[in-house]
């Protein structure tokens, strides 16, 4: 697999990490009192089972229907739609979304840590959205370059859970990391319109290019 394959994907890869309502769980789980690095990394582990299973069930899906190595009327259409999707998306997110309050006890258990970040993953509607441009594109390659696509977009979608333990590590003063929870909070909402809307106008002249070529 060459490096521009690689390069198809990193739009969606990074989009997947942007996720401030992921950042912020994850930043009061690092924030526990008791065995935080170990509810941190069960945390993780819960987001990256979640985001797997349901990354690998995109990618299976999409490969089906659209399968074959050349553009064709099917995926223009898809991007298209993939791209119209976005954009409203993007749109619903700067107008009317309001931000989720995140919340989480004040002490968790192992379970309850492993489980917040399972359970996170799977309405995490802002990271779950970009793995499907991202299986449109692998669904052009062989299954072992689909499985490396699909690695690549779980990485990037954990780094939001994180990025947090390391934050906190690094900087070692709970008033800075709590002004860049407060600022993510109170911007999160703009930063996903402003990057989904991005990608889906990029959906969009893609698949307008192919019908009026």
């Amino acid at each position: 697999m060459n490096v521009t394959v690689i390069l198809e994907v990193l739009p969606f890869a990074l989009a997947s990490a942007v996720s401030p309502l992921l950042f912020t769980i994850a930043l009061l789980v690092a924030s526990q009192k008791k065995a935080s690095t170990l509810k941190s990394l069960l945390f993780i582990l819960g987001s990256g089972l979640a985001i797997t299973i349901i990354g690998f069930l995109i990618f299976f899906v999409l490969s089906e229907v659209s399968p074959g190595s050349t553009y064709t009327n099917t995926d223009a259409r898809i991007d298209l739609l993939i791209g119209l999707v976005l954009v409203v998306f993007a749109l619903h997110k700067f107008f009317v979304s309001n931000p989720k309050k995140a919340k989480a006890k004040k002490t968790l258990n192992d379970f309850e840590a492993l489980s917040l970040g399972f359970g996170f993953m799977l309405v995490n509607a802002s990271t779950i959205i970009m793995f499907v441009p991202a299986a449109h594109v692998a669904s052009y390659y062989a299954y072992t370059v689909k499985l490396t696509l699909l690695a690549i977009m779980v990485v990037f979608s954990l780094i939001p859970a994180i990025a947090p333990p390391m934050l906190l590590w690094i900087i070692r003063s709970p008033r800075k990391v709590t002004a860049i929870k407060n600022f993510i909070n109170r911007n999160g909402r703009y930063i996903i319109a402003a990057v989904f809307g991005l990608i889906g106008i990029f959906e969009i002249i893609k698949a307008m290019q192919f019908f009026l070529k």
